[in-house]
């Protein structure tokens, strides 16, 4: 393990992180907060100078795979504690605790959280309402700013910037993107990394154009725009896009397309917006069952919940919402009922968006290729001697990635069933730990019972555990959890020697 490499690498990527805190400055100092202004100028300025001495104290250049596991792991633990600076500083949370939560939560897209009414107020329309009344505005879009960097991720930005990566570039985003696998859209990596911050961009543009043309005040276009693409889920609202004041039925719907839009895998969009090959978007296998799962849970919902009065609209968002792992509300889900419609919110969480995409879960790609495994179980045990292969369209999924796939299910279920019991523990409340613990690993944000809108019933602990879980799934688990393996850090030449490799 060369730290040097590690250390230079994670200074260039501050330096680059450090840019975002000038974004709430803007609404800090428009709407009379310039406290905050000076917090947010501070922390640009102390995370930028971090970046420059650990930049040329280190070598940050190429690296091998292991460096690359430990360089994204680390990444996303400092820029959550870096980020959480001002919302102690800005008062809005009281201790380190509450505010690392809240900065996990958000830069992993979760969207669980731990305001209170009192300061995201649901009788405060925006409009025609003076922000600086909250005195929190800039620092509650902070939050969606870190949703918004979190969403394609912070890697693949750094990619697309760092000039110094070539062969190590392909091996970050390997670490950090999710999904069984990267699609290298274009030969070099970096192209491949601007390429997909390209797509990212001009959507979360067209949104917030469309939000302001059915009546959004533009700071909620704008907040809305950066927690909607990057499936974060994040509102200055109680209500969440649920606010009757703030938001049209127009404006859901238009929720509704993005967050589908979201969920899907950004390659796809490439093919859609810069090759025009929209048959090999819809021949897609994955895209054809991601649609199929949501709208079949909404139909299902929306004719059991008829009678409860559910429309068609609420039946579809929510199931968008908690599918691509958003985590918008329009309806208080949680008391939905019969309770089977809880319970099809609660496995659409764990389905998650599609590979490739800013969504969370386990991802339909790898939930697909599962049922066709057990299908070919199936026909071999009726034929032993049968040779049958796992297509996905016209390409064959080799053994290693099969084996891959089973590892990382077998793994999620157990990382489940261990942050049920602690959050149960820590609740006393089966349901509240075990939505919260799905919720978080899951990187969905709104859960069932007692963490339905907030995690307040949550212990320190367990906010604390809760954010590991967050991390662990951000980082589609393996990636987080190697780094606990003390082998990871032995010299290249001594793992060989371990693995009884004589070649040199």
């Amino acid at each position: 393990m060369r730290w040097k490499v590690v250390v230079g690498n994670l200074g260039s990527i501050l330096k680059v992180f450090g840019l975002a805190f000038f974004i709430p400055v803007i609404p800090a100092l428009v709407y009379s907060e310039p406290f905050n202004a000076v917090v947010f100028l501070f922390m640009a300025f102390f995370t930028i100078s971090l970046g420059y001495p650990a930049e040329k104290f280190g070598r940050p250049e190429d690296f091998h795979h292991n460096e690359a596991i430990v360089l994204v792991s680390f990444t996303w633990i400092v820029l959550a504690l870096i980020s959480a600076i001002p919302f102690v500083l800005t008062g809005l949370f009281p201790n380190i605790i509450d505010a690392f939560f809240e900065s996990m939560s958000g830069i992993t897209t979760t969207g669980a959280t731990l305001l209170t009414e009192e300061l995201i107020s649901s009788d405060m329309a925006r409009h025609g309402v003076d922000y600086s009344a909250l005195g929190h505005t800039s620092t509650l879009l902070w939050r969606a700013v870190l949703q918004w960097l979190g969403g394609m991720g912070i890697i693949v930005l750094s990619v697309a910037i760092l000039s110094k990566l070539s062969s190590g570039g392909m091996r970050l985003l390997q670490a950090e993107a999710p999904g069984p696998t990267v699609t290298r859209l274009k030969p070099k990596i970096k192209e491949t990394a601007k390429t997909l911050w390209y797509i990212y961009c001009l959507f979360t543009l067209i949104l917030a154009i469309l939000l302001l043309g059915v009546g959004l005040h533009p700071y909620d276009a704008v907040y809305h725009s950066f927690t909607t693409l990057p499936t974060g889920g994040f509102s200055p609202y109680a209500e969440s896009i649920g606010e009757a004041a703030v938001f049209s039925a127009a404006a859901q719907w238009i929720f509704i397309i993005f967050m589908i839009i979201a969920g899907v895998n950004f390659s796809l969009h490439y093919q859609g917006f810069f090759r025009h090959d929209f048959k090999k978007i819809f021949s897609n296998s994955e895209f054809k069952t991601y649609l199929a799962l949501m709208f079949g849970a909404a139909g299902i919902i929306a004719l059991i919940g008829a009678s409860q009065g559910i429309s068609v609209r609420d039946s579809l968002f929510q199931a968008a919402s908690l599918m691509t792992t958003t985590g918008y509300t329009t309806e208080t889900f949680a008391e939905w009922s019969p309770q089977v419609l809880r319970l099809i919110l609660l496995m659409l969480m764990f389905v998650g968006g599609s590979a490739g995409s800013t969504g969370g879960g386990m991802k339909v790609m790898r939930i697909l290729i599962v049922f066709k495994m057990i299908k070919r179980k199936f026909k071999q045990v009726i034929n032993p001697r049968r040779v049958e292969v796992v297509r996905m369209g016209d390409a064959v999924i080799d053994e290693g990635t099969l084996e891959n796939i089973a590892m990382f299910f077998s793994a999620y279920i157990i990382l489940f069933a261990i942050g049920s019991f602690v959050l149960v523990w820590d609740t006393g409340d089966m349901m509240t730990g075990i939505s919260a613990s799905a919720t978080s690993l899951g990187n969905v944000g709104p859960a069932l019972g007692e963490v339905a809108s907030d995690f307040l019933e949550v212990g320190q602990g367990g906010r604390l555990f809760s954010a590991l879980l967050m991390w662990i799934g951000r980082l589609e688990i393996f990636t987080a959890v190697v780094l606990f393996n003390p082998s990871l850090y032995k010299k290249r030449r001594l793992r060989n020697l371990l693995s009884f490799d004589i070649k040199r």
